[in-house]
């Protein structure tokens, strides 16, 4: 009995030091503000999403050089026999102004035994200035202008984007955190009741050794003290896993993928919730809603009502007028316009049924409805759900109240215990069950702390202003 007694003790000792040789070591002290600052900083899906960010001013910069100033040209010779037929050469330099309007600066040269006459100009050619116009479609939008504006609504829907996955990325990575600071809280709480098990196991090996307890009270002392000691691994395990999960988004460097490290929480669970209660009033009546998913259907409705000017403008006829006022000095390379001297035209074109722009400006006007649609939808969704917020956080509090009370009268419950105990009142099973209680409530108040910091997170989140600190 004495050596299987001893067996027992010794296999208990040893679980127990693998215990606090796990739960014991340091790690890197890591606070909720410098993970956030580190994943925003490091973390490659916070990257990508400034990306969205820099495609949006890029997509803006590549849309105003449509009205950069663009050179055509062409050059043309043929000599046969001796003979020069032609030789001709046509430059112009134009330059986009508004909508469908370019001004123009070219050089005509075209000599030869065979040149086309109408081609055919003086020996120092024939410079000319001109004006380009489309009066009717085009005049007051078209395609290359539409590009350009709507370019810049698209700058705020692709600034949203990246704050839409910003916001996404720090709600995770934040619930991860927090999940690891619960999973800290449980080891602390079973560590704690391990050692009372332990003391108590210790004790009562003591008062057996001098009969003043029976040998199964050792016995039952023993078994409870297994039962703690395997309910402290499994929450080193859930630790372990936190500890994988926030490493996972805690990135040392942008190039470097993320090791494993062993952190420490510099402040815990429950100082957190100390500072989410302070916040909660800032956090959930005067922040602003500044949610990025409706910045982002806000801006691309305007890209889509730009869209449907475009449309409307292309039922127009397509009329463009074309004026160049045409350089003649016999006397001087030098040009010189005059009224005099001049060369217009007139391009029309109508399609007759209208079937194409009138079905595409339809077909816009529907795109443009169900955006709006789809924006009222999800500003009523995110009202909705900041209300349930606003009802879970008044549930909540009522529950952190009865779970703290629940906890100090179990704590009260067990002191009495305890002394029924040593004045032998009372049993060790009963001092034990009062004990499992008083462990069962303060992981409850630990998971009721848990959830109120990851309500208020979930507030930040609804909000959008990314102010993810507490």
């Amino acid at each position: 009995m004495t050596r299987n007694k001893n067996r027992v003790h010794f296999l208990t000792f040893l679980f127990f030091a693998l215990g606090l040789s796990i739960s014991g070591q340091e790690g890197i002290k890591l606070s909720y503000e410098n993970f956030v600052g580190n994943v925003l900083e490091n973390n490659p899906l916070a990257k990508r999403a400034n990306n969205e960010k820099r495609y949006g001013d890029l997509n803006n910069r590549a849309a105003r050089g449509n009205y950069d100033p663009y050179v055509t040209g062409n050059y043309a010779n043929k000599y046969l026999n001796q003979t020069n037929y032609y030789t001709t050469l046509n430059g112009e330099i134009k330059q986009p102004i508004f909508t469908s309007q370019y001004l123009k600066f070219g050089y005509e040269y075209g000599i030869g035994s065979f040149v086309n006459p109408e081609l055919t100009t003086a020996t120092y050619g024939l410079p000319y200035l001109g004006l380009e116009v489309g009066v009717l479609q085009g005049l007051v939008i078209d395609k290359r202008r539409a590009e350009v504006l709507k370019s810049r609504e698209y700058v705020n829907y692709f600034d949203a984007e990246n704050r839409i996955q910003l916001n996404s990325l720090l709600f995770e990575s934040s619930q991860r955190y927090f999940d690891w600071l619960f999973s800290a809280k449980q080891v602390a709480l079973n560590n704690y009741f391990m050692g009372l098990a332990r003391q108590r196991l210790i004790a009562m090996e003591a008062l057996s050794n001098i009969g003043e307890k029976a040998p199964i009270d050792t016995v039952e002392a023993a078994i409870f003290f297994q039962s703690r000691l395997l309910d402290l691994q499994n929450a080193l395990l859930d630790n372990q896993k936190s500890l994988n999960d926030i490493s996972s988004y805690n990135w040392q460097s942008a190039n470097v993928q993320p090791i494993t490290t062993l952190y420490e929480p510099q402040d815990s669970l429950d100082t957190y919730y100390t500072k989410a209660k302070a916040a909660l009033v800032q956090k959930l009546f005067q922040d602003s809603v500044s949610n990025p998913i409706i910045s982002k259907y806000t801006s691309f409705q305007k890209v889509l009502e730009i869209e449907n000017r475009l449309k409307k403008e292309m039922i127009k006829p397509m009329l463009n007028v074309n004026y160049n006022f045409l350089s003649y000095n016999p006397k001087d390379i030098t040009p010189a316009f005059s009224n005099n001297n001049y060369k217009w035209g007139v391009n029309l074109a109508f399609p007759l049924f209208l079937r194409n722009p009138t079905n595409e400006y339809k077909m816009a006007k529907v795109l443009s409805q169900n955006n709006s649609l789809e924006l009222a939808n999800k500003s009523n969704e995110l009202n909705f759900k900041i209300n349930v917020l606003k009802q879970t956080v008044n549930i909540l509090s009522t529950q952190l109240q009865n779970a703290e009370r629940s906890v100090s009268y179990n704590r009260q419950l067990v002191d009495a215990e305890r002394e029924k105990f040593l004045n032998g009142e009372s049993s060790l099973f009963i001092l034990n069950a009062r004990e499992n209680k008083w462990l069962e409530m303060e992981l409850k108040l630990a998971e009721y702390k848990l959830k109120f910091i990851k309500t208020v997170i979930n507030v930040i989140y609804l909000k959008g202003n990314l102010n993810y600190r507490l």
